[in-house]
């Protein structure tokens, strides 16, 4: 979003735009793969790889969406003019989805928080290998 267009938009409005924006990502993007993760009967085992990989890149997004939020709740409070008209419901609604991507955090982390390890292949494709480090993980290659 350019800094023009931005600044024409009143703090408070900005915020619930935001915070409604990373709402509707985590709902939409991140929870149904989450879910799909962590099911018993989730994905099959060989697909299990893509799916964390797309969990982490999802994950990846939320938390840039994250910090525009929060950003766009530092300028509603850093604002020296006028209080806005929906400074009350934009901080609420911010602070519960807050809550909510701390609950999705707390579920997340322990699936994408992984220490993977590179090497090159000696297939001579020149590929990258990728060993998950986790125990019985499984990480999908990457060439």
């Amino acid at each position: 979003m350019s800094k023009q267009f931005e600044s024409s938009i009143p703090s408070d409005i900005r915020l619930l735009l935001r915070a409604d924006a990373e709402q509707c990502w985590l709902h939409r993007e991140v929870i149904p793969v989450l879910r799909e993760v962590e099911t018993r009967g989730g994905p099959p085992t060989e697909e299990l790889g893509a799916a964390l990989a797309y969990l982490e890149a999802m994950w990846d997004e939320a938390t840039m969406r994250a910090h525009e939020t929060d950003a766009a709740y530092g300028q509603l409070h850093s604002c020296e003019q006028a209080p806005e008209a929906l400074a009350g419901p934009a901080g609420r609604y911010h602070a519960s989805v807050r809550v909510l991507r701390e609950i999705i955090a707390d579920r997340v982390a322990p699936l994408v928080d992984q220490t993977f390890d590179f090497e090159k292949c000696q297939t001579g494709d020149g590929g990258l290998r990728i060993k998950d480090t986790r125990p019985g993980g499984c990480a999908p290659r990457a060439v």
